[in-house]
């Protein structure tokens, strides 16, 4: 995540904007790192703070907060010292991950005193400090072991000391970064984080997105530095965005970057952006907790019929010789005149001509030989025709489940994840649940705008059967990955014919809700909706087609034309 000094000091300016001049009315602590502020200035503002060690965050929030109905003893300390306190001033230590909460309160005889609230936002070290004016600590959010050699001991009663300078290069500071950029032999792309003050590995790999690292000319050099003042630009200039990939949210930048691969979301304040992110994130987790048991039971059902289906092939290919257990029971018949008590019977094969010798039981009879070969060929007969049907059966459900597997990757919320339990409960594969009948899940499929046009996509088998016998009419177009499962896809006709682009972007979303969504130029199939019939006894989601045409496309989500 692109969280590093230059993307905070964007969020303080936003914070500064909104809250400066705003009064603390209420302090929440819903997790022991974590501490929620509410700020009135003409509206109340939730100001989440975390210090948690993976997730650590300052931003404004308005998702839900828990208020615990037994205060943690560093919220009751809050309360005390900032409730009704006026945030004066919001500063940042110069290209540090650090945050100064500036705050005026009333003592017990009304006197106005200063606070300070100081934020670290350093990973795993991550702190929340409470201090006086005078920078005494009174306590923190977080008591981690103190260095008996340090001087930034972080604890009640110690003064408060901040990190001292480091030894490195301001980021716009262009003298000092060209001349460090004619003398550097090394990879910029690893040597530019622990050069530049305040700068992530993720802005280092924008400002160099397109260069070559190796590069040491000063042509290059001069390309380097014009990137660093088109960063600062883009930084003034903000387009805070979320980067989605496969759906998930992967990162959160101040604004669009190049060298960031995925579909965005953009939002008008870098606040909102980070607030939208760690909420999709917590939602996508959540989610793929509840669909982790739901994909154990697809997995562990595929795992076994192919199982099935190895050893069923397997009986197909040893009953593939039963004729010769026939025939060795004919010959045995016909040559009961040349059988003593032997071993093995070598006569002539009446059907080709060959010579054939026919092992032979000494315990049993020539006829009860023959008996034990026609039985032989009977039981091979029998298993070779069950088989064949059982290895029919286990192919369509192997390819049925195999449709289920892929659409739980386009799954969004828990009516989607309901829908493929459903389908597994009529299989079999889950207990059905005994408890009080549920309302029926809403079959929502996902719902885009092309250019006016509406374009319904399913997300499972369930939408897929809805999306293209309920939603669609004769004369729509109808859309699907040829040879490869993929999600039915709808373009609702109008007048005339289907512009070719709207055609275009329908047949890249069908691709990219397929199983070859990783690959590039997938072939598309596209016919008329009266062209699609689906077979009797026909498993959900399996049709059959004809008259159709066929497009190679990229797979695309093209996440700005969904509205549903």
């Amino acid at each position: 995540m692109a969280f590093d000094a230059l993307t905070l000091s964007v969020l303080r300016q936003e914070l500064e904007q909104t809250l400066v001049g705003g009064k603390i009315t209420k302090i929440y602590q819903p997790e022991k790192d974590e501490i929620v502020l509410f700020v009135f200035n003409k509206q109340t503002y939730k100001l989440l703070i975390s210090a948690n060690a993976n997730v650590n965050r300052i931003h404004l929030t308005e998702m839900p907060t828990d208020n615990p109905k037994v205060a943690p003893a560093f919220c009751m300390l809050l309360r005390k010292y900032i409730t009704n306190a006026t945030v004066t001033a919001i500063d940042q230590l110069p290209f540090e991950r650090v945050l100064e909460f500036c705050l005026q309160v009333n003592d017990e005889l009304g006197y106005k005193k200063e606070m300070k609230l100081i934020f670290e936002l350093t990973g795993k070290t991550s702190n929340l400090v409470l201090t006086n004016g005078e920078y005494v600590i009174l306590d923190s959010i977080k008591h981690l072991p103190q260095d008996i050699n340090t001087s930034r001991l972080i604890m009640a009663g110690a003064r408060y000391e901040f990190f001292s300078p480091q030894d490195k290069i301001e980021p716009f500071d262009f003298p000092r970064v060209r001349e460090y950029l004619a003398q550097c032999g090394l990879p910029l792309r690893k040597t530019l984080p622990n050069v530049l003050l305040g700068a992530s590995q993720s802005t280092v790999n924008e400002i160099l997105w397109g260069l070559d690292e190796n590069d040491h000319s000063p042509t290059n050099n001069e390309r380097v530095l014009q990137r660093l003042a088109l960063y600062k630009a883009d930084l003034e200039n903000k387009k805070p965005n979320v980067v989605l990939q496969n759906g998930t949210p992967a990162d959160v930048c101040p604004f669009d970057y190049r060298s960031k691969k995925g579909d965005k979301l953009f939002y008008d304040t870098l606040n909102r952006a980070h607030d939208n992110y760690f909420y999709l994130l917590d939602r996508a987790q959540r989610f793929a907790d509840k669909a982790k048991s739901v994909s154990t039971v697809v997995k562990n059902a595929v795992s076994r019929v192919e199982k099935k289906l190895a050893a069923q092939r397997q009986t197909l290919l040893d009953a593939e010789n039963r004729e010769t257990f026939r025939i060795y029971g004919d010959l045995i018949l016909s040559n009961l005149w040349n059988i003593k008590n032997d071993d093995s019977l070598t006569c002539v094969n009446y059907y080709d001509g060959s010579t054939v010798t026919i092992p032979l039981d000494r315990q049993l009879t020539p006829q009860q030989n023959a008996q034990a070969y026609y039985r032989k060929y009977r039981k091979l007969k029998s298993s070779f025709e069950h088989n064949v049907r059982l290895v029919e059966e286990n192919s369509r459900l192997l390819e049925y489940l195999q449709t289920i597997k892929e659409n739980l990757r386009f799954c969004t919320d828990a009516d989607d994840l309901q829908q493929i339990r459903d389908e597994l409960t009529n299989l079999g594969l889950i207990r059905a649940d005994r408890s009080p009948k549920k309302q029926n899940v809403a079959v929502k499929p996902l719902k885009y705008n092309i250019n006016g046009y509406t374009v319904y996509v399913g997300k499972n088998n369930v939408q897929n059967n809805f999306v293209t016998f309920r939603l669609a009419h004769a004369d729509d177009m109808w859309l699907h990955t040829q040879k490869i499962h993929s999600s039915h896809v709808v373009i609702v006709r109008q007048e005339g014919e289907i512009p070719q682009n709207v055609l275009l972007e329908a047949a890249e979303i069908c691709a990219y809700y397929s199983q070859a969504r990783d690959g590039s130029k997938i072939p598309v199939d596209y016919t008329l909706r009266q062209n699609v019939k689906k077979p009797n006894k026909a498993p959900l989601g399996f049709v059959v087609y004809d008259a159709y045409q066929t497009v190679l496309v990229n797979p695309d989500r093209h996440l700005r034309s969904l509205i549903q």
